[in-house]
């Protein structure tokens, strides 16, 4: 998925630069909770950190105006509903997304500009406004101050799900995971997987209830993955539990690498499989790099 943000950033560059207000998350609940229908693929990042994250953001329009909010998700969907199949890696490359930057963002300054702005045209859908610019195949709005909601199709759906009609798919649990960490990703019910630098049995991912994964950093040994992997039962969280020490072993062994301290690497607790600080080696840091690429828009 590439966007080409180059409209939109510029005039919310002009918005922003004017004023700052900030965006007041409700209390206990991250914007972000209300994205994860089964078949998304929900990614958060705490921007005001991108400078510790072991990926480059291409200088441009796209990072300044990062450096301007604290946090960008996105949720990305396949609107056509497609088969897909477990034994390949998911491609996203025909995925639609909508999403949210929050921040410094003047909600009355940043419409503004935007509706001057001849590349953007207002829609009303009854009582939902929004910008659309043809040529990004790009919608946002500033619904309120220091949140701006995007989508690149479908808005007002978008609108309704994250925000106006919302309700919690991410439980408090792991959107903290994510929240506190310096890249989330969350997958309910996913039917492939995604290269995150964690082998898992491809027979395991039809009973599997969600995904969180997290980037981490790992003290002066560089990033870590951490996760969660809720399965449907506690019977086959055991299972995972075995086959993920087993591969883990193995693959340490195969390459001739010390195994460390398994104590607290896998942890089952019920009917879930806890991942803490699983470090990441400098080919798993560049497959990271190509994912988030993929994942989030970038500037061309």
């Amino acid at each position: 998925m590439r966007v080409k943000w180059g409209g939109v950033l510029l005039a919310l560059l002009l918005a922003l630069s004017l004023s700052s207000c900030v965006h007041k998350i409700p209390k206990g609940e991250h914007f972000f909770q209300a994205m994860g229908e089964v078949g998304e693929v929900v990614v958060t990042v705490d921007t005001t950190s991108l400078e510790r994250l072991p990926i480059k953001v291409e200088e441009g329009s796209f990072s300044n105006l990062l450096s301007r909010v604290n946090r960008l998700s996105v949720a990305l969907y396949d609107p056509l509903e497609r088969e897909i199949d477990p034994e390949e890696p998911l491609d996203l490359s025909g995925y639609a997304y909508y999403g949210a930057l929050e921040g410094n963002i003047p909600a009355f300054l940043t419409n503004s500009a935007l509706l001057w702005d001849k590349e953007w045209q207002q829609v009303e859908e009854g009582q939902i406004r929004y910008y659309h610019n043809d040529y990004l195949g790009l919608d946002v709005y500033a619904v309120k101050r220091g949140l701006l909601l995007f989508a690149s199709e479908n808005y007002s759906n978008a609108y309704q799900k994250s925000y106006s009609q919302r309700k919690v798919k991410i439980e408090h649990s792991l959107a903290e995971r994510m929240a506190t960490s310096l890249f989330g990703l969350y997958i309910a019910s996913p039917k492939a997987m995604l290269e995150v630098g964690l082998e898992l049995p491809k027979t395991v991912i039809p009973h599997i209830s969600s995904i969180t994964f997290v980037i981490e950093e790992n003290g002066v040994e560089g990033y870590s993955l951490g996760g969660i992997i809720t399965m449907q039962s506690e019977r086959l969280a055991n299972s995972l539990s075995i086959l993920v020490k087993s591969s883990y072993i193995s693959d340490k062994r195969r390459k001739k690498e010390p195994l460390g301290d398994l104590t607290n690497l896998f942890i089952l607790e019920g009917d879930a499989l806890y991942i803490n600080g699983l470090p990441l080696s400098d080919e798993q840091l560049v497959n990271f790099q190509a994912l988030f690429n993929n994942l989030l828009p970038s500037s061309l």
